[in-house]
């Protein structure tokens, strides 16, 4: 498998603030400016291309971390409609909060549940969203750390959150990234021999069975794979378009 590559360099504009280090998820991939200006840059640039995204747009950046996609949205189109940034880490939620926030920016802390990266939240499936008021969702990394329930429970909330089809286009559309092989266990937290990473923790990894993902877990949700791209995102994660069915 391979690794995301973040695109080509580009320079950090001044005037938006970057994250220190400490706080950039995804390891040494995004350490360097240039290398994590680049990547935010480059998934809007794959929003715009596969879900529609735009500056009429509202985008939901589900698992936000310190706001990379804001900063991408930032340097590459100024700003869209809307964009709303939610996490469940506090420290990392609340630089982007105080550094990236503006009239067309936001940011929410939320208390759910996981046993990796907020082990005593609240359980629910929750997002803070109106039901039909988001015209693009990206959850980078994020399903690729939940297991088979709360990936079914957090799709169907994806699907009642995306806008429908009419005066702002086609519907709404979802782009999210999880570990998905073919003839593998249908869900398996920390698989063994799984890429040349070693897996340790409260899911660091847990994979997916390729038709177990799509036909049981995002259809049964509501969800209709539009596009998927095997193995070219982080460590070796793969990406999904969704739409409402």
């Amino acid at each position: 498998m391979t690794q995301t590559q973040p695109g080509p360099a580009i320079e950090p504009d001044p005037a938006i603030p970057l994250p220190p280090n400490r706080l950039r998820m995804g390891g040494r991939h995004f350490q360097k400016d240039t290398d994590f200006v680049a990547a935010g840059v480059r998934d809007v640039r794959m929003l715009r291309q596969r879900a529609g995204l735009g500056r009429r747009k509202r985008l939901l950046d589900w698992g936000c971390g310190a706001g990379r996609l804001a900063v991408g949205v930032k340097h590459l189109l100024g700003h869209v409609e809307d964009y709303h940034g939610v996490d469940v880490q506090p420290d990392l939620l609340g630089w982007a909060q105080e550094h990236l926030s503006d009239e067309h920016t936001r940011f929410t802390l939320v208390d759910a549940r996981n046993a990796r990266y907020n082990p005593d939240g609240d359980a629910s499936y929750a997002i803070p969203a109106e039901p039909g008021s988001v015209d693009v969702l990206h959850a980078y990394s994020v399903l690729s750390h939940m297991l088979a329930d709360d990936v079914a429970g957090y799709a169907a909330t994806i699907a009642d959150l995306l806008s429908r089809e009419g005066n702002r286009g086609t519907g709404g559309r979802a782009a999210v990234t999880c570990f998905v092989e073919e003839d593998v266990p249908d869900c398996e937290e920390n698989p063994a021999d799984y890429t040349a990473l070693t897996w340790d923790g409260p899911l660091h990894c847990v994979r997916y069975e390729r038709r177990y993902f799509e036909d049981v877990l995002m259809r049964g949700a509501g969800l209709a794979v539009e596009e998927f791209v095997h193995g070219r995102e982080t460590d070796g994660q793969s990406l999904y378009v969704l739409r409402r069915r």
